[in-house]
């Protein structure tokens, strides 16, 4: 009893967030439209609307204004940039169908939320792509950034925890309620764990309180500023979603592990298929493993690479031995 009453909290936890998946070795063989400029100006077009609403009240609360942004940068059921991309035709997506892609053999035992007949036409199944610059990510990676970047970046920053137990609890959340198990998607995304981390440092620019993360010299912010008790646009540094997604949200470079062994297999079997092998007709992930290497090498800096970045290819997630 005790275990169905878990089973049935992980699901609908997993109902209520954001556990899509992307398809990114089927993304290569596509001509997407680079959406990157259209969804800055819809970000940069939110960010107004905020401070113009915040402004009426006066003063320069920085909860208000942390609540009065996540009305615009959140996930699909509450944030409006990504209500955009996904359902207002807004910006160039791809709508890959689940038996189109790499997940086309999954079962609910590999993974409830994909492996289920309805995922067909959920959006906590298959994420829908759009190409960013030169990255073709899923939807989903908006969604990690707005939302579960938030959360890092206000135990980090408001709260002073340590960032690698900030990172600890991402990675926990992610192997239950956002993906990595049988109950939600059954796969564990290395790729949404550095949209997690990038987000926090979006967060981190909107007052640019702190230097990134990264370093000084990726300092991107502040995108606001207070002035006569106002908050201001600083029109020198507008977003731009660019500065943020890179080739570590990408699965099929930044690979992800499985909740069981059979889908491990399934995978690989998938990915052959579609031309995917190395020179022993093995299953080939990362697909480009110098890009993997630059995003190793990006993220050093922070101490935390093993925490987002994945160098072991594909396999089983490990539940408890992991990180």
């Amino acid at each position: 009893m005790k275990k169905s009453i878990l089973s049935l909290s992980l699901l609908s936890l997993s109902f209520n967030l954001f556990a899509a998946e992307a398809d990114n070795f089927t993304a290569r063989t596509l001509d997407l439209a680079d959406a990157a400029e259209e969804v800055n100006v819809l970000a940069n077009n939110y960010l107004k609307k905020a401070i113009v609403d915040l402004n009426k009240a006066g003063g320069c609360n920085e909860e208000a204004l942390y609540k009065e942004l996540r009305k615009y940068f959140a996930n699909h059921s509450k944030g409006e940039l990504v209500k955009n991309i996904l359902y207002r035709n807004a910006v160039a997506i791809n709508n890959l169908p689940i038996k189109q892609s790499v997940y086309e053999n999954w079962e609910k035992a590999d993974g409830f939320l994909l492996g289920r007949k309805k995922a067909a036409t959920s959006p906590l199944a298959l994420s829908p792509l759009i190409k960013i610059g030169d990255e073709i990510v899923g939807v989903d990676k908006f969604e990690h950034m707005f939302g579960m970047g938030f959360t890092y970046f206000t135990k980090h920053y408001q709260k002073g925890k340590d960032i690698k137990d900030v990172l600890s609890y991402g990675i926990a959340l992610e192997k239950t309620i956002l993906g990595g198990n049988v109950f939600a998607t059954g796969v564990f995304s290395y790729g949404d764990l550095s949209a997690n981390f990038n987000g926090m440092r979006f967060w981190n620019h909107v007052l640019q309180k702190n230097d990134d993360i990264l370093g000084s010299e990726h300092n991107l912010g502040p995108y606001v500023t207070c002035s006569a008790s106002k908050w201001q646009i600083n029109e020198k540094n507008p977003i731009d979603f660019k500065n943020y997604i890179d080739a570590s949200m990408d699965e099929s470079i930044n690979c992800s592990k499985f909740a069981g062994t059979k889908a491990v297999g399934k995978f690989k079997a998938s990915i052959k298929k579609r031309g995917f092998v190395d020179s022993n007709n093995q299953a080939l992930c990362p697909v480009e493993p110098s890009r993997l290497q630059e995003m190793r090498q990006k993220y050093k800096p922070s101490g935390i690479e093993h925490l987002i970045i994945n160098d072991e290819g594909l396999g089983k997630v490990s539940y408890f031995n992991e990180f």
